[in-house]
């Protein structure tokens, strides 16, 4: 059972779950959260974006038996709380969760800087990181405008983005590291401090893009995705399969991680903050943004029979984005009504 305390987040007032005393809860071990990294600036008041909540959260969620927290990444285009900043301080303040980034634009960093951050905090959370990374979009003039200025063509992403997970891996593994490859050439580099794990977890988002697709089966430690619909959901799976395959490689090692936006209310209001949130949030109306990823907007069991409809397709790991301003009022429902149903 849980309690609720009420605060207050700008003018919205969220709740924050507590356990009751000496009530402890089983940690389900392929449930993650989503921060509202971008949300604290999405709706922050004249007195600016209440960080706090994102701690809070993260606390609540380790406390009530959350796998992890994740934090979103965006420089100008969308903007919000810069994501390593963020996962130290969460790697200092909790003690279970893995601490992950659903997920991280990395080809708008060089990947020795960013190896170099992600060991850090990975020392710092004692072996707790999981890095989430993904190419991003070119559908739109902010997208091209973020990565021209910080000197990344954005033509170039894909190939530098998988360009530095081959690097970062070396100089996370390997004594020294040179390489004279195309876009981060580099000479007897020795990284330190290295990493607690061995090799930090690498999962690659991807929908129905060949080339992704393509890079999860080649690349990853896990598949992170948010499509629509369960028969695009199989259709990007055969392919990983078929190009693992292809490579001698076991697909059942790459875990299936299905990102997941939900606003549990009754099916009417749910589907008004929902819009409204995703109005916010992206500047484009929920009837766009649904066609484009997974939206779950209702009451509970919708929520909880969509994520066992893709457990029974494959999906092993669910990372939840909760699409409303009460933040810790969503994280207390979804703990209370949905959570149960998928331990």
């Amino acid at each position: 059972m849980v309690s609720v305390v009420n605060h207050h987040f700008g003018t919205v007032t969220i709740s924050i779950v507590i356990l009751m005393k000496g009530e402890k809860l089983e940690p389900v071990n392929n449930v993650g959260i989503l921060l509202p990294t971008r949300g604290v600036l999405v709706y922050a008041q004249n007195d600016g974006p209440r960080v706090e909540l994102n701690w809070q959260m993260a606390e609540t969620a380790e406390r009530v038996g959350y796998h992890s927290v994740w934090v979103g990444d965006s420089i100008t285009s969308k903007p919000r709380l810069e994501p390593l900043t963020v996962m130290a301080a969460l790697a200092a303040r909790t003690h279970r969760v893995k601490i992950g980034t659903a997920v991280m634009l990395n080809a708008l960093r060089h990947p020795v800087h960013l190896a170099h951050a992600v060991a850090t905090i990975d020392q710092i959370s004692a072996g707790r990181v999981v890095l989430g990374v993904g190419a991003g979009r070119s559908n739109n003039q902010m997208f091209v405008d973020e990565h021209l200025n910080v000197g990344v063509p954005i033509q170039e992403r894909a190939a530098r983005m998988e360009e530095s997970i081959k690097l970062m891996r070396a100089l996370w593994t390997e004594e020294q590291v040179s390489s004279s490859s195309e876009f981060y050439p580099i000479q007897n580099v020795t990284l330190e401090p290295k990493p607690v794990q061995r090799s930090i977890p690498i999962w690659i988002s991807s929908n129905w893009v060949q080339r992704g697709l393509k890079r999860v089966a080649e690349l990853g430690d896990a598949w992170i995705t948010n499509v629509p619909s369960l028969e695009l959901f199989g259709k990007c799976w055969q392919r990983i399969e078929d190009r693992a395959g292809e490579l001698g490689r076991d697909p059942d090692t790459i875990q299936r991680c299905l990102y997941i936006s939900v606003n549990l209310n009754d099916e009417d209001a749910a589907l008004s903050e929902g819009d409204q949130f995703m109005r916010a949030y992206y500047s484009t109306p929920y009837e766009v943004i649904s066609k484009q990823l997974l939206c779950v907007f209702g009451p509970a069991q919708k929520c909880i029979d969509t994520i066992l409809q893709y457990k029974e397709r494959g999906a092993d790991y669910f990372i939840v984005r909760f699409a409303s301003p009460n933040q810790m009022d969503q994280l207390a429902r979804f703990t209370e009504k949905v959570l149960p149903s998928l331990a």
